[in-house]
């Protein structure tokens, strides 16, 4: 293994991952219905107005459960007088004004860093309940965001837990004195930490005589940034925290409101459960997580969280969206789940390591066994799977590695999952309209503005009908080592573009051992990259209209300009690059890419090829006709190509 300078490792205890089983319940479940009609009283399709409804519930688990037993420093909670170890937790629900119009299923959206709000409409026009579960315990709750209230852990004397804790900032500015805010209060204000400067990631940490920093107080430290390091250098603080949370009770607290939901007409003091009807409780419940949410939501799979303390199913389908291979820094001690680990940025934190994939496979590298779905397999609570990532996932969060091996050889997946991958999008995808030129921000290229919310409500409604009514979803689309879509990044094909820098950079991964701080590396694994056409789009996966009928080359990375880490990633931004209008234009600027003028004859040219993708992709059930519709009455209004 090669080993980082030796004065900045620190050994820290391993938090384990493990399975757990036992008792855990919802106590109290009374929330308030804060707005009737709401969504500005819209009505959407048959199912008509909406409510919105919102509370903070309490839930209690056993520790003794051994479904519990792998939720780090559970066992140091402060217990009520039963035992138990008591969380809370926002719940936000939005279900139809007319519940005899619901369809009897639960759309739970993973909150991401606590955000609220209800879904698609194409999704509340299916009559979808729509609940959000707070889960993330490091977030100061306010009056509108999904949060999860969590107990801090202690020693048995009573005395609080301390040890190493590691932040990383990245300011982005070029400013002289800068603070960053600190997940867990430090130990003592007294205490030393130790602070390191980084130009990029794979660079040597520095202490430069210039670089200096201060408690501001015990969350915040204020940061004297040395000369020499530019907007985008990493800054590593080891410090000693106390008081962290038991944050592996926010996967128990999600678990616990979807089963109430599910299963009780009432809490123990009679508050009834707010989506029953006529003494009909949900037949079915779904999850979506989105980005940080899809990570979550492929952990609480894999640490055993679909099943509930009376062993039943908790989720019948999950969807996680841009999650890539990585799971989440949960449950750990001093975990940071909004930590997101990415080639420049937070690239050293838990959270991304074997397994990656859905089918059990041995680890040729550390020579385990795992699948993210052994543990529901033990127990019969196997969700059906719809996971869909774009393609800034294979370049920014290893997305090859959930249909490869560790080596990258090709893997067949279980067949309660299909896999999705939207070719040319960047992380969370664009706005989809080209009305103006995106940004640059701190990147190279311009932004990518090619959407994946479209898409992504399709195949959410396929994971639907499969689980409700058994109706098969679309054949996976995701490119693979054996039909060619996964390369080697040298090997990506992206052509020559004049002003246009391709470094092949992506996110790497090596087997981590974290029981030191900074991490110690081992062997790397294999990070394969779409294969794409002369014109630099990913030729395999879901092709969206906008890319089949494309007005310029789409990708799924962008790199970071001068001032700000330059060639490093600009992470989650993908990049634009137009065609130029004519071929004397084209020809003028050594581009090898085609004019628009010779890509399209005219106008109705251009609509025609739009029509064509559009509904080649609503007959395979991978975009909505009213989408669609929206994206070819978009073309049609448009001036031409460079305008839709």
């Amino acid at each position: 293994m090669s080993r980082p300078g030796r004065a900045f490792l620190v050994a820290v205890v391993a938090a384990p991952l493990l399975a757990g089983s036992a008792g855990a319940q919802i106590t109290e479940f009374d929330l308030q219905v804060v707005e009737s009609p709401a969504l500005d009283g819209r009505h959407f399709g048959e199912v008509g107005q909406y409510e919105w409804l919102r509370g903070v519930v309490a839930g209690e688990v056993d520790p003794a459960d051994p479904r519990h037993q792998g939720i780090v420093n559970l066992e140091r909670a402060p217990r009520n007088a039963a035992g138990r170890v008591e969380y809370r937790a926002t719940v936000e629900i939005y279900r139809p004004l007319d519940m005899r119009r619901w369809n009897r299923a639960l759309y739970h959206t993973v909150s991401n860093r606590g955000r609220a709000g209800a879904a698609e409409p194409a999704l509340l026009e299916r009559g979808f309940a729509f609940v959000r579960v707070g889960w993330q315990g490091d977030l100061a709750p306010t009056a509108s965001n999904i949060v999860a209230y969590l107990p801090v852990a202690s020693n048995p004397d009573g005395s609080p837990i301390v040890g190493a804790s590691l932040e990383e900032f990245i300011f982005n500015d070029g400013e002289r004195r800068s603070r960053g805010r600190l997940t867990y209060p430090a130990a003592s204000l007294e205490a030393s930490g130790m602070l390191s400067v980084r130009r990029t990631q794979d660079a040597r940490r520095e202490r430069p005589d210039d670089l200096d920093w201060r408690y501001v107080d015990e969350r915040e430290i204020e940061i004297s940034r040395p000369a020499g390091f530019d907007g985008g250098a990493i800054y590593e603080f080891i410090y000693e925290a106390k008081d962290p949370l038991v944050m592996g009770l926010g996967f128990a607290a999600m678990r616990d409101a979807i089963s109430f939901l599910r299963h009780e007409p009432a809490d123990r003091a009679g508050n009834p459960n707010p989506v029953a009807v006529d003494g009909e409780l949900a037949r079915t419940a779904i999850s979506l997580g989105i980005s940080q949410s899809g990570r979550m939501l492929r952990d609480l799979v894999y640490q055993g969280f679909n099943e509930d303390v009376a062993g039943r199913i908790v989720f019948d389908g999950v969807h996680p969206n841009i999650a890539g291979s990585r799971k989440t820094f949960t449950n750990y001690q001093f975990g940071q789940p909004g930590r997101w680990q990415k080639q420049h940025e937070d690239h050293v934190y838990p959270g991304d390591q074997f397994p990656f994939t859905y089918a059990t496979l041995t680890d040729p590298l550390t020579g385990r066994t795992d699948g993210l779905l052994e543990r529901c397999r033990t127990s019969d609570t196997c969700p059906k799977v719809v996971h869909s990532d774009g393609e800034a996932e294979l370049w920014q969060a290893r997305a090859s590695l959930v249909v490869t091996d560790p080596v990258g050889k090709h893997v067949e997946l279980p067949g309660n999952v299909r896999v999705y991958l939207l070719a040319g999008t960047q992380h969370g995808g664009g706005p989809g309209v080209h009305t103006r030129l995106p940004g640059r921000g701190i990147c190279q290229n311009l932004t990518n503005p090619l959407p994946v919310a479209d898409v992504r409500a399709a195949l959410s409604i396929a994971l639907h009908e499969w689980v409700a009514h058994g109706i098969e979803p679309p054949p996976s689309r995701f490119p693979t080592v054996a039909g060619g879509g996964l390369v080697s990044a040298r090997e990506s094909g992206f052509p020559h573009i004049p002003g246009v820098k391709y470094s092949g950079s992506y996110n790497p991964l090596h087997v981590a051992d974290h029981r030191f701080m900074p991490p110690m590396e081992g062997d790397a694994y294999t990070v394969l990259v779409g294969r794409t056409d002369a014109d630099g789009n990913m030729v395999d996966g879901v092709r969206h209209p906008n890319l089949a009928a494309p007005i310029g080359t789409y990708t799924g990375w962008n790199l970071r300009r001068a001032g700000f880490a330059e060639g490093a990633q600009c992470a989650g931004a993908g990049s634009f690059v137009p065609f130029a209008p004519t071929e004397a234009e084209r020809t003028a600027a050594g581009d090898p890419r085609p004019s628009l003028a010779a890509r399209y004859a005219d106008h109705a040219a251009y609509v025609a090829a739009v029509v064509d993708a559009a509904d080649a992709l609503v007959a395979e059930r991978l975009l909505l006709r009213a989408d669609a519709d929206v994206l070819i009455e978009r073309a049609r209004r448009s001036a031409g190509p460079t305008q839709n």
